[in-house]
């Protein structure tokens, strides 16, 4: 299989419940992995929810408050967090903050793009982001 080769200039920048995405390297480029540039001002995240994916946050710039199976801690930049596939967990950023999030193979770079296209992120419209979330195999809970 060739290299793929991306950057961020040739990603589309997305928009998704507060925060500025650009998906870098995803599943239909080739890869294995995904990998999307995150940005967001503090109290920007998703809700609880659960996908059959891994997930590793990479923290640039700000922190995170990252809650996995009920346990929260703040990651600073520099750090990094885990979240197993099927692990319910929360993201929210503490303050303005900067970070990449790599997943194993799986829906997420698909949810990003379809729900910054079709779905009203100003305020946002939480059915509908429900709705693209379930058929991108992701549960969002409570």
């Amino acid at each position: 299989m060739p290299a793929t080769i991306n950057s961020f200039e040739a990603s589309p920048q997305l928009f998704v419940l507060g925060e500025s995405i650009r998906p870098i390297m995803t599943n239909a480029m080739g890869s294995s992995i995904e990998i999307c540039d995150m940005r967001g001002p503090a109290d920007a995240g998703p809700p609880p929810h659960r996908h059959p994916w891994e997930e590793i946050y990479v923290v640039l710039e700000g922190a995170l408050e990252i809650n996995v199976d009920g346990n929260t801690q703040i990651i600073n930049a520099g750090g990094v967090a885990h979240v197993p596939a099927n692990t319910v967990h929360s993201l929210r950023n503490v303050t303005d903050a900067h970070f990449l999030t790599v997943t194993s193979k799986g829906s997420a770079s698909r949810f990003f793009t379809q729900a910054s296209n079709e779905v009203e992120m100003s305020p946002p419209d939480i059915p509908n982001v429900i709705r693209v979330a379930a058929s991108n195999d992701i549960q969002i809970l409570g």
